[in-house]
């Protein structure tokens, strides 16, 4: 059987490369990494030796596929996080909604970014300061747009 130090160098690489989602057990990314390279449905079911070639195919995934960590890309700054705010209650002035300016704005990144925000956590995870900058020209467009539709500052039609 596999040792600890393997299973727990399997887990760590796995939550580095972004296939360990702990909410989904051992449905997960992970999981289904081993079954396809080994055949078996748990981690701790491994041999040494299917550790060992799990180990080296997971740190090559990392090396050379695995997006690079929030750490090595720039994320998003506070001015951009301040900005995206400001443009987000401009929005809600232009087009109000029944959803709070927070939960739109989080909606608006879910969107860009092609993936679920929590609720409960910093809406900007993840977010790099390409994807902000991004972020903060959709915001300008999307308020452009509605403004255009309800007529310019000015009240003209």
């Amino acid at each position: 059987m596999a040792t600890g130090k393997q299973i727990q160098r399997i887990y760590a690489l796995g939550a580095k490369c972004g296939l360990l989602d702990r909410s989904r057990g051992a449905d997960d990314d992970l999981h289904l990494w081993i079954k396809q390279l080994s055949l078996k449905d748990h981690i701790s079911e491994l041999t040494e030796k299917q550790a060992d070639f799990v180990i080296a195919r997971l740190e090559d995934y990392r090396a050379n596929v695995c997006p690079p960590k929030i750490s090595e890309v720039e994320g998003i700054t506070e001015e951009q996080k301040k900005l995206c705010f400001w443009l987000a209650y401009k929005l809600a002035e232009v087009s109000p909604s029944e959803a709070d300016v927070r939960e739109r704005l989080r909606g608006i990144i879910s969107k860009y970014t092609c993936r679920e925000i929590r609720a409960d956590g910093d809406i900007f995870y993840k977010v790099t300061r390409e994807q902000g900058s991004q972020i903060i020209e959709m915001l300008k467009r999307l308020i452009r747009s509605e403004e255009r539709k309800r007529g310019d500052k000015n009240g003209n039609v």
